[in-house]
C-alpha cells in the first residue's frame, strides 16, 4: 500500500532541548537589560511624587503666611495651660485641605491629650493617613505604636545651625567655617528656652527666599516601636526638623534624645547612622536631612521652589542656605 507524507514545507519540526535553552536564555537577558531600567523609570516617578509632595507643603506655609502674617511654629512645648505641646504639622491642616483635621484642632490641644491623641488607639488625629506625610521611596513604618499612638512622616523643617535647644555648634564647622555668622533659621525656638517657639516671617529673610531652606527629607524608623522617633513630626521632641549642621546623608550619626521607659534607649536602630543616645539631652540634639534617593535629597527653599542637594555639597554652602538672615556670600 502506498505510503503518503506531507511536503517538508509542511511539516512541523520540534523545538530541541538545546533551542528553548537558549530562547530562556534569551529571555533572561532582556529582563536583566530592562529590570534596571524599569525600576529606575519607577524610582524617577516616586522621587517626582516627593518632590510634588513638597511644593504642596511649600505652597502650605505661604497660605500661613499671607493668612497670619508669619510661618508656623516648628515645635512648642508645653509651658503652661495657654501652651500646648504642639508642632508645625497641625498648623498647616487647614492649608493641605485637611479640613476634618483642622476642624478640630484649638488653640489649648495638646500632644497627649484627646482629641489630639487617643491612648493606645490610632484614632486621635495624630493617628489619622494623610499622604503628604511620606515620601514615596521610604519604606519605613509610618506608625509609631505605644501609649501615645501617631503617625510619622518624611518632611521636617529647617533648624539652621543650632541643635534643638537653640545652642550654636560650631565645633564640627569652625575649620572650614571660619567667617560663618551666627546667623538664624526660619524655625528655632527661643535662646535659653526650648520649650518656647519663635516665628518667623519672609520679611525677616534679608539673605532671600531662595537661599533659604524651608524643608527637606528626613528617614522614618523601621519600626513602629516607640523606641525611634525619627519622622515623628507630630511629637515636639521628636524629629520634627533637620540642621544643617552636617551635609545631606552623612556619615556622621544623628544625635538625639537620652532614654525611654525602663532605661531603654530612644532612637537606636542597628544599620542606620544613629550614634547611642546615652547621655544626649533634648537641648543638644542635632539630625541631618536623609532620603533613600540615590545622591541626595530633595529639599523646598523659602520661595516655593523644590532642589535637589547631592550629598556632597560643600558643607558651608549647605550650612549657609541653613540660615536666614546670615548675610553669607554663596557660590554653589
Amino acid at each position: 500500500m502506498p505510503r503518503f507524507s506531507l511536503p517538508r514545507r509542511l511539516q512541523r519540526r520540534a523545538f530541541t532541548l538545546v533551542e528553548l535553552l537558549v530562547v530562556i536564555a534569551i529571555i533572561g537577558v532582556l529582563i536583566a537589560l530592562l529590570l534596571p531600567a524599569v525600576q529606575s523609570a519607577r524610582e524617577a516617578a516616586r522621587r517626582m511624587q516627593c518632590v510634588n509632595h513638597l511644593k504642596q507643603w511649600g505652597l502650605a506655609m505661604h497660605l500661613h503666611h499671607d493668612t497670619k502674617g508669619e510661618l508656623p511654629i516648628g515645635a512648642q512645648g508645653k509651658y503652661g495651660v495657654n501652651f500646648p505641646r504642639q508642632t508645625w504639622v497641625l498648623h498647616l491642616w487647614p492649608f493641605i485641605e485637611e479640613v476634618q483635621l483642622a476642624a478640630e484642632v484649638g488653640p489649648t490641644t495638646d500632644l497627649d491629650s484627646p482629641p489630639f491623641t487617643i491612648p493606645n488607639t490610632m484614632n486621635g488625629l495624630s493617628g489619622q493617613a494623610v499622604p503628604m506625610y511620606r515620601c514615596p521611596s521610604d519604606n519605613g513604618s509610618d506608625m509609631l505604636a505605644g501609649y501615645y499612638q501617631r503617625r510619622r512622616g518624611n518632611y521636617v523643617v529647617n533648624w539652621g545651625n543650632r541643635t534643638y535647644g537653640d545652642i550654636f555648634d560650631r565645633s564640627e564647622l569652625r575649620r572650614l567655617l571660619t567667617d560663618f555668622g551666627e546667623g538664624e533659621a526660619p524655625f528655632r525656638h527661643d535662646k535659653g528656652d526650648p520649650l518656647k517657639p519663635i516665628t518667623s516671617s519672609f520679611g525677616k529673610m534679608v539673605d532671600g527666599t531662595s537661599k533659604t531652606l524651608l524643608m527637606a527629607e528626613t528617614l522614618m524608623a523601621q519600626s513602629s516601636e516607640d523606641l525611634d522617633w525619627r519622622g515623628d513630626i507630630l511629637n515636639d521632641e521628636g524629629q520634627l526638623r533637620f540642621h544643617t549642621l552636617m551635609t545631606p546623608n552623612s556619615r556622621e550619626p544623628d544625635l538625639l534624645d537620652s532614654a525611654g521607659p525602663n532605661g531603654r534607649p530612644w532612637f537606636v536602630e542597628t544599620g542606620d547612622p544613629l550614634m547611642p543616645a546615652a547621655g544626649v539631652q533634648k537641648r543638644n540634639q542635632k539630625c541631618g536631612a536623609r532620603s533613600r534617593h540615590a545622591g541626595g535629597v530633595n529639599a523646598a527653599m523659602c520661595d516655593g521652589s523644590v532642589d535637589f542637594f547631592t550629598d556632597g555639597v560643600d558643607l558651608y554652602y549647605w550650612a549657609s542656605l541653613g540660615t536666614m538672615n546670615g548675610g553669607e556670600v554663596l557660590t554653589p
